[in-house]
């Protein structure tokens, strides 16, 4: 069988069809690059699982070392300061959540590719980024703007491992910066030699510092995302029961690699991603943040089975997807989504026939009553 090109075995052919017949309105984007193919380590056995942050707890404040007291005035300027990461032998990398603050601004970036930019000391900033299997750079472009003061960063790196392991890393000591300089040119890119650098100064321990303890940002946010529900949810109320909701995500310009789920339903739901079970709860008050490790690199589907008491009823989520590429994609519960008022045997597998199934009926935007914006988010 050739598709776009690509000779693809026959056994592949069966899925092809039902992708036809199933979704005729998608993509078969071919056979994209698994690196589980190329490193028997980075086939992906960590099931999807409950949200893990990182922690600011061990990490250190560090700037350049011009003012050789810490936390004393530094020049107005932008700096660099960079960290190769090193994947343990017999592990993968995959991906990583990252919690960073600076005094005063900074722009984060993974493998050359700018992933987040931010400011300010007292709130940290949350980001993530798929990985490379082996080695990883990690930099920082801290800014101190005028008219001058103390200047810091500070960053806790928590690495997914293909096999449901983690490892945190710090900014420290070991971080490689430039005194009295500008950023060099393609600081932030891997093959750049940073052995002539300096090493990062100490500023401060967390929390025992100027800065003090840091404010945690939430995992991620719903003010762009639409409480859903069946089209039988009129005049503020659904009948009680379970339905099924799923959205398909078919990206064939780039190879998706993990993903990061906030979701809350009144009353409750169970969630799986491609057909697999990732986790379930059962408050409206309070919403749940779920990591998921082994997305197909091309075609995700994202299924939900919400059940109602009586009275409200609605799902609320927001996804965010990360692409091997340093670029991610948030999508988010709205009128794209299906339903459907049962729960077909198989609803949550990829390749479902769709054609019974509804466009999701927009309950409300984030904020709407009875729910308000009261929901308890997780913190990063």
């Amino acid at each position: 069988m050739i598709i776009a090109g690509k000779s693809i075995p026959v056994a592949f052919t069966f899925f092809a069809a039902l992708i036809v017949a199933a979704a005729p309105d998608r993509q078969l984007c071919g056979d994209a690059e698994n690196i589980a193919d190329k490193i028997p380590s980075c086939k992906v056995t960590a099931p999807p699982g409950p949200f893990q942050p990182p922690s600011f707890n061990v990490s250190k404040w560090i700037w350049t070392g011009e003012n050789p007291v810490p936390g004393g005035v530094n020049p107005v300027g932008v700096r660099a300061f960079r960290k190769n990461i090193v994947t343990p032998c017999g592990k993968c990398a995959v991906h990583a959540t990252i919690i960073v603050a600076s005094d005063n601004t900074h722009v984060f970036y993974v493998n050359g590719v700018e992933i987040g930019a931010g400011a300010g000391w007292t709130k940290g900033h949350v980001l993530y980024a798929a990985l490379r299997p082996s080695s990883n750079l990690f930099a920082i472009a801290g800014g101190n703007i005028p008219p001058g003061g103390p200047a810091g960063v500070i960053a806790s790196i928590l690495i997914h491992y293909a096999d449901g392991s983690t490892e945190t890393f710090i900014t420290d000591e070991t971080w490689r910066t430039v005194a009295s300089a500008a950023p060099p040119k393609d600081f932030q890119l891997p093959a750049t030699d940073d052995s002539k650098w300096g090493f990062a100064a100490l500023q401060g321990i967390y929390a025992k510092t100027r800065w003090g303890a840091v404010a945690l940002p939430p995992v991620l946010g719903f003010n762009d995302s639409k409480w859903i529900w069946s089209s039988d949810h009129k005049n503020g109320a659904a009948p009680k029961g379970v339905r099924a909701f799923r959205k398909t995500v078919n990206e064939c310009a780039k190879v998706a690699v993990s993903a990061t789920v906030l979701i809350i339903v009144d009353d409750s739901y169970t969630l799986y991603v491609n057909g697999e079970k990732v986790g379930a709860g059962n408050s409206y008050t309070r919403s749940q943040a779920w990591t998921i490790l082994n997305l197909h690199p091309t075609f995700n589907t994202f299924a939900i089975s919400a059940g109602n008491i009586g009275g409200p009823a609605g799902v609320l989520a927001t996804i965010l997807i990360t692409y091997n590429d340093g670029s991610n994609q948030t999508v988010v519960t709205d009128g794209s989504w299906k339903a459907i008022q049962t729960v077909p045997k198989g609803f949550e597998l990829p390749f479902v026939n769709e054609a019974e199934w509804e466009d999701a009926k927009v309950v409300g935007p984030f904020g709407v009553g009875p729910w308000g914006k009261g929901v308890v988010i997780p913190l990063a």
